[in-house]
């Protein structure tokens, strides 16, 4: 975690997952765009709770689709604030 986590409010990093139940339609005139979505998140010993997320700067060739599973750092006492790990995530054919 870096120091720009802290001020995003992951003071205690969890690493957990983010399973995707709905996303925005990705645009098709950019690379990368803003995506709304829902889903569950959880991690170690933390229960899964539903949780909306905007990310600002989503890659298209990585958007979210319902079921996908993503990789997550939160903050292990509010998981609203969390960071999707896009590095770890493959891009789609």
């Amino acid at each position: 975690m870096g120091i720009l986590d802290f001020f995003m409010g992951i003071q205690e990093p969890v690493e957990g997952k983010y399973v995707i139940t709905s996303a925005s339609k990705p645009p098709t005139n950019s690379s990368v765009a803003s995506c709304d979505m829902v889903g569950q998140v959880s991690g170690p010993g933390i229960p899964a709770r539903i949780h909306e997320h905007t990310s600002p700067f989503t890659p298209l060739d990585k958007w979210p689709r319902p079921g996908d599973v993503m990789p997550v750092v939160f903050d292990r006492d509010n998981p609203d604030f969390l960071k999707i790990q896009w590095k770890q995530i493959p891009a789609r054919d």
